[in-house]
């Protein structure tokens, strides 16, 4: 369990507050960064977006006054031998640094150090992760020369931050559907997959797109004139948790920014019972067989018979590759 301090959880929340006030397209900028390395203390704090399937470079972006070095190899010649990655690539998105794998010793004698660690002036290194699939990871990196390690402390404040970091990354990409969204409505093109409500006091209805209307109404029972459906009402008191509604293969996710909530639909690819999704997102949670059996009130015989379902319709042998597939559906 995370343990803070009074003073670190203090600064976690400024932080947060500080970040959430963000309006632009992208989450974490270089000001940003500068404010995350005041929580935990490095030579350079770096957020970066790849698709390692395809081996592009998605988003890359550095503290305010980090010196930009230049690398020694593309990140893909070494992503197989750093022992971090290959941790967040099994789905372990936590604070990993990596001493947790090899002594400095070791580290030194090792050829991630000859290739990658010493031609950077690099000593220790720590990184967290948001829950992403290969071809959309979303890391960041917090990096040190010679000198002391990172702590168990600042573990703990980056596993504390790590829900938080998620949820920015998923509000900047709802302004940037938003954006989107109503470029579209204001062309005039309301048969869109994406709809628009805008919320007044107390979070009554101000307005519903035409589109808004058609998915409220197709997914929800009556329609929101003036006020939301019950479900949506319920899951604005705790907004950093997705609403997913499924109505046979396909789905409906409900985001928010501010006073206007986004709905999106989307054919749902991966083709589960909406009884195997939430089994599936459990085991994406790292949850065990007996977890989940206790979490729904069934038995474990009956995940584990859910689970041999859900391999079969994703051409999955483990529970890794399964959940890898669900990070990725979300993550469209």
């Amino acid at each position: 369990m995370t343990v803070l301090s009074a003073q670190d959880a203090e600064r976690l929340l400024r932080f947060v507050a500080t970040a959430a006030q963000l309006d632009g397209d992208e989450p974490f900028t270089p000001e940003l960064l500068t404010q995350l390395g005041e929580l935990v203390s490095a030579d350079a704090v770096t957020y970066s977006e790849q698709d390692r399937v395809r081996e592009r470079v998605r988003y890359v972006v550095g503290r305010t006054g980090d010196t930009c070095a230049e690398l020694p190899l593309p990140y893909w010649a070494i992503a197989d031998i750093h022992p971090v990655c290959r941790r967040h690539n099994g789905l372990d998105f936590g604070a990993l640094k990596v001493s947790d794998f090899v002594s400095p010793r070791q580290l030194e004698r090792s050829r991630i150090y000859a290739l990658w660690f010493h031609p950077l002036g690099l000593e220790h290194e720590m990184t967290v992760a948001i829950p992403s699939p290969p071809r959309h990871t979303k890391t960041f990196l917090f990096d040190r020369g010679p000198g002391r390690d990172f702590t168990e402390r600042d573990r703990n404040v980056l596993d504390a931050l790590q829900p938080h970091l998620a949820w920015l990354w998923r509000a900047a990409q709802t302004r940037r559907r938003l954006r989107a969204t109503l470029a579209a409505h204001d062309s005039g093109s309301h048969a869109e997959t994406n709809g628009v409500i805008l919320l007044g006091p107390g979070d009554a209805v101000d307005y519903v797109s035409p589109s808004a209307r058609r998915l409220l109404h197709k997914y929800f029972e009556g329609r929101a004139e003036s006020e939301l459906p019950v479900p949506l009402q319920e899951w604005l008191d705790s907004p950093s948790r997705m609403l997913v509604r499924q109505e046979g293969d396909q789905r409906l996710t409900a985001a928010r920014t501010g006073e206007t909530l986004l709905l999106e639909e989307k054919r749902d690819v991966l083709g589960l019972t909406p009884r195997e999704r939430q089994i599936l997102g459990f085991v994406a949670r790292g949850q065990t067989n007996t977890e989940i059996a206790q979490r729904l009130w069934i038995a474990p015989s009956t995940v584990r018979k859910h689970l041999e379902n859900i391999y079969a319709k994703l051409g999955v042998r483990t529970r890794t590759a399964a959940a890898a597939r669900l990070l990725g559906a979300l993550d469209d």
